[in-house]
């Protein structure tokens, strides 16, 4: 499943100050969610708003937005970022309490962790003490996307319905260059490997795990409370499994039936005589995929003009491949193409370990589903 490594290939390269930014700033908004959901489970705080699509959104979506689009500009002033949140329509109150979170997480923060990983994420660049400062900040997040220059792509809290349950959730960031991404993170503040089929990591520390790739380099996962600027010997190496049949394989699935075909995707899998299925919300999913403890991730659309966004796939898409796996289109087995603005022009989406001829038998199944509708 998985080798231990140095990591040190990944923290002597041209990102290398990407990687380390990203990674605590990744890290710092995990343990705010994680202490959010703790809060909102004990039913001592939840603020909770509905966005214009009927989804839920929330104090700790917003707070870990600035915090990693504060860090990303902090340190790399002239990249854009797509973001998934917006300022607008945000009333004061709501604002002054990410406002309260922040300032919170940063006791937290500061009295737990290195010197060294605090100035990586060094406030001085937009000093967070207003409510229009935080507005600021969100809306840095504007990017329209594109194939041309840095941009990154930020989902803060991927997974808030199952933020809410206290079930899974993800952190996701991505770096996309030219329209390719370059870089993956992906915070799991909640998850426990036990939970599905794997073994922690030894010394691992109830705050979950931290996923990161880049391109080139491998994927490599490390316990989010041991992550460290100064020590890159504590990351495990991942790898998907190897398999020769679909039969052997075990789906990964969405625990939201408004987000993918549940009814169309238990067809696909008989089909294929997959019988083993784990449902989790969120890019934890292309985690575990990564970590061979599922072999494939089916997302397909409910309404065929549904278009994906890239913030959902961007982070997972770096993470599975760099361990082995294939990351498609869920009708042509083709690249997922992430230069074409905020949303993915393709229909539906399908991740596996592969090999390829088991991949594209996956995909063919998949399309001839969708198209007979």
């Amino acid at each position: 499943m998985h080798t231990l490594s140095s990591h040190s290939k990944l923290v002597r390269m041209s990102f290398e100050r990407e990687l380390l930014v990203a990674t605590q700033a990744v890290r710092k908004a995990s343990l705010l969610t994680k202490r959010i959901q703790a809060q909102v489970i004990a039913h001592r705080a939840s603020t909770t708003i509905t966005k214009s699509d009927n989804s839920p959104v929330t104090v700790g979506d917003y707070a870990a937005q600035t915090i990693i689009i504060n860090a990303i500009k902090a340190n790399f002033p002239d990249d854009e970022i797509v973001g998934e949140e917006s300022s607008k329509g945000l009333e004061d109150s709501f604002v002054s309490d990410i406002l309260r979170e922040l300032n919170e997480n940063d006791k937290v923060f500061n009295a737990e962790y290195d010197v060294e990983d605090q100035k990586l994420l060094s406030n001085s660049a937009f000093p967070l003490k207003t409510i229009q400062d935080v507005k600021t900040v969100i809306d840095f997040g504007n990017s329209k996307g594109g194939n041309k220059g840095r941009i990154w792509c930020l989902d803060p809290i991927d997974g808030t319905k199952g933020f809410l349950r206290g079930e899974q959730f993800a952190v996701c960031l991505a770096l996309i260059i030219d329209g390719n991404p370059r870089i993956g993170i992906i915070g799991c503040p909640n998850l426990s490997l036990e939970d599905y089929g794997g073994k922690d990591l030894e010394g691992h520390e109830p705050f979950g795990y931290i996923f990161r790739a880049v391109e080139g380099m491998g994927s490599f996962y490390a316990s989010a409370a041991k992550v460290s600027s100064k020590d890159s010997t504590l990351w495990a190496k991942t790898h998907v499994r190897k398999l020769t049949s679909t039969n052997d394989m075990v789906s990964l699935e969405g625990v939201e039936k408004g987000h993918s075909s549940h009814d169309e995707q238990s067809q696909i899998k008989s089909s294929l005589g997959i019988s083993s299925s784990l449902h989790l919300d969120s890019q934890v999913k292309y985690c575990l995929l990564a970590l061979g403890l599922g072999d494939v991730y089916l997302r397909l659309p409910i309404k065929l003009d549904y278009q994906e966004k890239i913030w959902d796939h961007a982070a997972g898409n770096v993470i599975v491949i760099e361990a082995g796996g294939i990351h498609t289109s869920a009708m042509k087995n083709e690249p997922l193409d992430f230069g074409q603005g905020r949303t993915l022009l393709t229909k539906g989406v399908i991740a596996s370990c592969g090999p390829e001829e088991l991949h594209d038998l996956v995909v063919r199944t998949s399309e001839r589903s969708i198209s007979s509708r």
